[in-house]
């Protein structure tokens, strides 16, 4: 099958995308070359690009940018980091191409709900929104973050950490995906006891202290452990869809470990 044939499947229905400002782009290879292993992970790191060699992909489908940000923030050593990584895609005749805009809002397979569906609470969300919101079960702010630490757990984070009242008991919850983890989009939508949100999709001085001047506790877990069960999914999704290809996890070592002072 041609690259170009897998990546129109993936995008055939995502009408949210914008494809002048997408960011599901082919970083290397060609369209038209033929493949049929193909390799998914939540970001193509050097330990992914390994297992796809040793396994014989010659397509990764990589969610997030494995290039570092290199194009908006250039820093010397990343920039010559990225080019190694593309040198050695590039040796092996491996192309590399990009699935986030499409993927995360997908419904009930992509990122967006399968996060939610993790949790085992009755989320509801408006495509195109990240934003999702449930009515739960009452409990303490610390209970519902123990809740979280093990949802996360099989995919690699057995932890997470609070800003607020641990104490606070709550039953409006809102969530977002990875970095899109607006909590002022969340409160927009409807009101929130507490919100889940990402490392990435939040700040000390903005996000944080905004929560803490308006009791809003927040439960931060990490934006890789929360989107890799969907990166999961839509391995499985390829495969039951496209049964001409092979398709591989490729396992990229984002494993997040707390240590606490006891």
């Amino acid at each position: 099958m041609k690259i170009k044939n897998i990546i129109e499947f993936l995008s055939k229905d995502a009408y949210w995308m914008n494809p002048n400002e997408t960011r599901d782009i082919l970083f290397c290879g060609r369209e038209e070359q033929d493949v049929t292993r193909v390799g998914v992970c939540w970001t193509a790191t050097n330990q992914a690009v390994d297992q796809a060699i040793e396994q014989g992909v010659q397509f990764i489908i990589t969610h997030e940018n494995p290039f570092y940000h290199t194009t908006t923030a250039p820093k010397r050593l990343a920039l010559l980091s990225a080019r190694r990584k593309m040198a050695r895609l590039m040796e092996q005749g491996i192309a590399l191409y990009r699935c986030h805009d499409g993927w995360d809002m997908m419904p009930e397979f992509g990122v967006g709900d399968v996060w939610a569906k993790r949790l085992g609470f009755d989320f509801t969300r408006k495509v195109p929104s990240y934003i999702q919101h449930a009515r739960i079960p009452e409990m303490t702010v610390r209970q519902l973050a123990g809740h979280v630490a093990a949802c996360l757990k099989p995919d690699g984070e057995n932890g997470v950490y609070i800003f607020g009242n641990t104490e606070k008991k709550v039953t409006e919850l809102g969530m977002g995906t990875g970095a899109a983890t607006d909590i002022f989009k969340m409160l927009d939508e409807q009101p929130c006891d507490a919100c889940i949100v990402a490392d990435d999709g939040i700040s000390n001085y903005y996000q944080a202290q905004y929560a803490l001047d308006n009791d809003l506790p927040l439960i931060v877990v990490n934006h890789s452990c929360c989107e890799i069960a969907g990166i999961r999914s839509m391995a499985d999704y390829l495969q039951l869809h496209l049964p001409e290809l092979q398709v591989f996890y490729l396992e990229e070592g984002y494993t997040v470990t707390y240590i606490t002072a006891g």
